[in-house]
């Protein structure tokens, strides 16, 4: 298998998640880091891909916003509550 160099520009804020992916996955340098999670994103199920985050997490936040979340004491309550 070949290899190919690629040179980006990347900001800061990227950089700084990179590193934390680094010291994570205990890589030996940020390239590695790097080639890490482009195999990882490569390798996501296409049903990810093109699922909408954003607007399921603006629906959760409305729903949280409005009140409507339980609490459960035990997690045996709260699969009971699932059965209903």
């Amino acid at each position: 298998m070949g290899t190919c160099v690629l040179k980006i520009s990347l900001s800061d804020d990227i950089v700084e998640e990179i590193e934390k992916h680094k010291q994570l996955r205990q890589k030996q340098s940020i390239e590695e880091a790097v080639v890490d999670l482009i195999d990882y994103a490569l390798k996501l199920p296409r049903h990810f891909m093109k699922f909408d985050w954003k607007k399921a997490e603006e629906e959760a936040d409305y729903e949280i916003s409005s009140g409507k979340t339980e609490s459960f004491d035990t997690v045996e309550d709260f699969i009971a509550d699932l059965k209903k």
